[in-house]
């Protein structure tokens, strides 16, 4: 066998597949702050909305009416 010729062992492919998906990591951080950031940006235009406001202000006050129509 001459030095030229190689040959890969089970640990050293391990490595090899190891380094490869390095960069998915990165790669999948990268898509979920992608996510994370449209998210809250959709969050944000539907706070802002004029209607917002007025439809949790109904749905708490329904949700006290319906708790304070129990004990009367």
């Amino acid at each position: 066998m001459s030095t030229t010729d190689t040959q890969t062992g089970p640990v050293e492919d391990a490595t090899v597949a190891t380094l490869r998906e390095r960069g998915m990591v990165t790669a999948e951080y990268v898509v979920g702050i992608i996510a994370a950031i449209a998210l809250a940006l959709v969050m944000l235009r539907v706070f802002k909305a004029d209607g917002f406001l007025a439809m949790i202000t109904d749905v708490i006050g329904g949700i006290f009416k319906t708790i304070f129509g129990l004990f009367s």
